[in-house]
């Protein structure tokens, strides 16, 4: 068995590595369309399976019981609620429409495939709608509080790296223009000119106490992970939200999840991908009915082609890549964009706990 800290170390290397060459201009193009947070879950698991990482090591469980809550309170802990506001009615509502056609579109999908898909499906149902509706994170979160195995989550990663990057090229290809910089619009890679240590230090304090209440008050793993994302959300309707935004804390929290998926890939068996079939017939079958609706609702609400392609994206894709399917329709577009995925991934946990609620029914 490997010593811990040489598996940390190990880990911590395979998530600065892909993001430092997701920068390199050589490299770039084959990072927009498989994203880093891919490679950080698919190195480990490769390897582990040759023996470089041991696929299974307490580390594994520390960093998924702290890390996890830790990343939640620092990425939301900036929520800017009054932005939020200012969206706009109508662009919240065909936003909460895709939500919504997510959360019943693996609905449908687990009556139509559960003859071929594992009795614990309705996890990786629940864990991929909080992909769908929020991003990384809100998969992740989802993912620890059903205490889902492991071996659940290799499918997933797949299916949601093929379809939501699928699906952003089909949505630029309808709007017939070139993309943008994808970097430019991530919320948490911009702001880095200042990072006051002392207000880094109170955002860390505020977040590492969410963490120490969130794992000594509550056993349950959803009460758990409700309670982290409940409590930064809270906290940021105060000044605290401002203090994050500008010593640009989130940035932090992201790094983090990414050691924290290098170590859930680190302990998935190549194997678990002979189910990505089945569970992609599921996801299409989702974006199909997810598509079905927005369509209805820009019909029925006129609302512009490129309003709804960039709140689909914001369901499907999220923060990177909805800025830059509305900027491929008009310029103005790429704010909402942002606004509308930053409101995906507050709400994305919850969505992805609701879908696994009813799929789990569904699936009896």
């Amino acid at each position: 068995m490997q010593h811990p800290y040489i598996t940390a170390a190990l880990l911590t290397g395979v998530a600065a590595a892909a993001q430092k060459t997701s920068r390199v201009g050589s490299f770039s193009r084959l990072f927009s369309w498989l994203p880093v947070p891919f490679w950080c879950y698919t190195l480990p698991m490769l390897l582990s399976a040759v023996g470089l990482l041991p696929r299974g090591s307490p580390l594994y469980g520390i960093l998924s019981l702290h890390l996890l809550p830790l990343c939640l309170a620092l990425m939301l802990l900036d929520t800017d609620f009054a932005s939020l506001w200012r969206l706009g009615a109508r662009a919240v509502a065909v936003m909460l429409i895709g939500s919504i056609g997510v959360v019943s579109g693996m609905g449908i999908s687990i009556l139509l495939w559960k003859k071929w898909l594992p009795a614990d499906a309705w996890m990786s149902l629940g864990a991929l709608a909080g992909s769908w509706t929020g991003g990384s994170l809100n998969m992740l979160a989802v993912k620890e509080a059903l205490q889902m195995p492991d071996v659940l989550l290799a499918p997933i990663i797949i299916v949601d790296t093929v379809v939501a990057y699928g699906w952003m090229a089909f949505l630029l290809t309808g709007a017939g223009a070139a993309k943008i910089d994808a970097q430019a619009n991530d919320p948490h890679a911009s702001k880095t000119s200042s990072r006051p240590t002392s207000d880094l230090w109170i955002v860390l304090a505020c977040a590492a106490g969410i963490t120490w209440i969130a794992n000594g008050f509550f056993s349950n793993s959803v009460w758990r992970i409700l309670f982290a994302t409940t409590a930064a959300l809270a906290l940021s309707l105060t000044p605290i939200s401002k203090i994050s935004r500008r010593c640009n804390a989130a940035r932090l929290g992201q790094i983090l999840l990414l050691v924290l998926l290098t170590s859930m890939g680190a302990r998935v068996d190549l194997k678990a991908f002979g189910q990505a079939p089945v569970f992609l017939g599921a996801g299409l079958t989702t974006l199909a009915w997810h598509a079905l609706l927005l369509w209805m609702a820009g019909r029925l609400l006129q609302i512009p082609r490129g309003v709804l392609a960039t709140a689909s994206q914001a369901n499907i894709g999220g923060v990177v890549s909805a800025p830059i399917v509305g900027a491929a329709y008009e310029k103005s577009l790429i704010a909402v964009g942002l606004l509308m995925a930053i409101l995906g991934n507050v709400l994305g946990t919850y969505a992805g706990l609701m879908t696994a609620t009813l799929c789990r029914r569904l699936q009896g």
